[in-house]
């Protein structure tokens, strides 16, 4: 295998050239909420049901596109790239990357430009939202002027099968807002009186955000089509390329949410962040963020949950045969497909 390997110490397969033939994906999560990921961060989210609870978008394609996405922008130098080797995608000869696909978590870390950053995906234990932990680390010897950037494409219809063929599905009014450290869509939002919380004509809003704790948000866009600009796709977006969002919001239109963080960091500094996403009222996401202000604490005792649960879990069963490879697939990976699918 030329694109990756097996690490049975930490029960991680381990991607260590990121231009896999097809998408290497993983599981996040549980019944309640469910994710997929793959090893260039592609995949989308759901709530209950894949096929009719739906919140990210993703298009079963070649492309493994849209994703969980975390743009890099080195504001000094004009130049960008993405926390995931794809969807920039920059020449491998100056880009490393590596995947660890975990026991319901993923990490993607890279090196770029003498900054090393390190994505950790994941849904918390017995939790209903997921959390993208990403810590931006400079390695070179000067101060370094970054803006990271989130983005989370959503979904106007839950049902998987509408949601590709039609990104605008009219039957469903949507629009996003933005409060402060989150982007907030709703569904059905610009009838009176749902934002009070009140039913119209029998219609229950809808809430979904995706906020980010740990850093004061420099600029924000709610709408994909202003996020990534006209004839542009999710390698080159015009806000990322512009170095701010634009404060566009959506209003029966492709929503999205894209939240900018402007760092500096001084040589050998490290910055952590936590992009959150979910199905929630805005009370209830803002309470959610509030836990993640201390983003490294909370994110790094919420992996060890994870882990300690999975490992746990898969130890009940061991077996020990003349082949190793065998033996890896029985004792971690068949046990956890079929657990967690």
């Amino acid at each position: 295998m030329k694109f990756g390997y097996f690490d049975d110490e930490r029960r991680e397969y381990v991607i260590d050239r990121p231009d896999t033939p097809a998408p290497w994906a993983n599981y996040l999560g549980s019944p309640e909420y469910g994710a997929i990921i793959s090893n260039n961060a592609g995949g989308y989210s759901f709530a209950k049901s894949g096929a009719n609870g739906r919140i990210l978008r993703y298009v079963f394609n070649g492309f493994d596109q849209p994703g969980r996405y975390i743009y890099i922008r080195d504001n000094e130098r004009a130049d960008y790239w993405s926390a995931s080797w794809q969807p920039v995608g920059k020449d491998l000869a100056v880009y490393k990357s590596e995947c660890r696909h975990g026991t319901a978590y993923t990490k993607i870390a890279a090196d770029y430009s003498e900054i090393h950053s390190e994505a950790l995906y994941y849904v918390p234990l017995n939790k209903t939202y997921e959390v993208w932990n990403v810590s931006i680390t400079n390695c070179s010897g000067d101060s370094r002027d970054l803006s990271v950037t989130g983005y989370a494409e959503f979904t106007n219809n839950s049902n998987y099968e509408q949601d590709q063929v039609n990104l605008q599905y009219s039957q469903f009014i949507t629009r996003t807002v933005f409060k402060g450290n989150r982007i907030c869509q709703l569904i059905h939002g610009n009838l009176d009186g749902l934002e009070e919380g009140k039913d119209v004509d029998d219609k229950i809003m809808t809430e979904r955000f995706f906020g980010l704790a740990g850093a004061d948000i420099s600029s924000y866009c709610g709408d994909r089509e202003k996020f990534l600009g006209r004839y542009h796709g999710y390698g080159n977006p015009e806000a990322v390329i512009r170095g701010e969002l634009g404060g566009g919001i959506s209003y029966n239109g492709n929503g999205c949410g894209a939240l900018a963080a402007r760092i500096t960091l001084a040589p050998g500094e490290t910055k952590n962040l936590a992009f959150v996403l979910g199905m929630k009222s805005d009370p209830e996401a803002e309470r959610i963020l509030k836990q993640y202000e201390s983003a490294e604490n909370v994110c790094s005792r919420e992996l060890e949950q994870l882990i300690s649960y999975w490992h746990e879990k898969l130890s009940r069963f061991k077996v020990n045969t003349p082949s190793p490879e065998f033996n890896t697939m029985i004792n971690t990976w068949n046990a956890y497909n079929c657990f967690i699918r």
